[in-house]
C-alpha cells in the first residue's frame, strides 16, 4: 500500500480513488466480486465485447489451490453502492522468477476511476512480484498492449512457452 499512495500522492488525482477498496477476490470485504462480475458486468459490457472466454467464478476456483496465487479486486463506493471496478488474476513461476497476470477484467458502467483501473492492478502486481523476489512480471494476451506500455511494459519472450502465448513484460528494481 506504501507503494500506491506515493504514486497515487504524485499524480495529484487523488479524489478518483475516494472510497476505493483493494481486496481479494475471494475475500467478502465489500462485496461478493464472483457473484457481482457475473451478474452486474454484462448489463454493462460494450457492443464489441461479451466478457472473458472463461467464468471468473471457475478461474478462481483453479487458482485457489496454489497458496502463491495473485488475486485482486477493486471495489469503489459510488452514490453510497460498492461498485466492483476490476478483477485479476495469476500466479508465480515455479521457479519464481516472474510473475504472471493471466485474467484482467474491468466494469464499463459508471464509477470515478474509468480509464484508471489498470494502473493498481500492476502496480499491486509489481509490487507482489517483489516481495516474492521475483525478476519481472508478465502480462499473458493483453487486450490493448498500448496501455500496457505506458507503464513500462514491452513485448516478451518466453522462452519456456513452446506453443503460443503473446506477453508483455517488465522488469522489477
Amino acid at each position: 500500500m506504501e507503494a500506491v499512495n506515493k504514486r497515487l500522492l504524485k499524480t495529484g488525482d487523488i479524489k478518483n480513488w475516494d472510497k476505493t477498496t483493494l481486496c481479494s477476490i475471494i475475500g467478502q470485504d465489500k462485496g461478493n466480486a464472483i457473484e457481482y462480475a457475473t451478474t452486474e458486468w454484462p448489463k454493462h459490457y460494450p457492443d464489441n465485447f461479451s466478457g472473458l472466454s472463461e467464468k471468473w467464478e471457475s478461474l478462481v476456483y483453479r487458482y485457489l489451490p496454489r497458496k502463491d496465487h495473485f488475486d485482486l479486486a477493486i471495489w469503489q463506493e459510488v452514490n453510497g453502492t460498492q461498485v466492483l471496478v476490476a478483477l485479476a488474476l495469476g500466479n508465480p513461476s515455479h521457479a519464481r522468477t516472474h510473475l504472471t497476470v493471466k485474467w484482467i477484467e474491468r466494469y464499463f458502467g459508471e464509477h470515478y476511476l474509468q480509464g484508471r483501473a489498470l494502473w493498481p492492478i500492476l502496480t499491486c502486481a509489481e509490487e507482489y512480484a517483489k516481495l516474492l523476489g521475483c525478476e519481472r512480471v508478465l502480462i499473458k494476451d493483453a487486450v490493448d498492449s498500448g496501455k500496457y506500455r505506458r507503464y513500462g511494459y514491452s513485448d516478451y519472450h518466453h522462452e519456456h512457452v513452446a506453443h503460443g502465448g503473446n506477453y508483455l513484460g517488465k522488469e522489477l528494481k
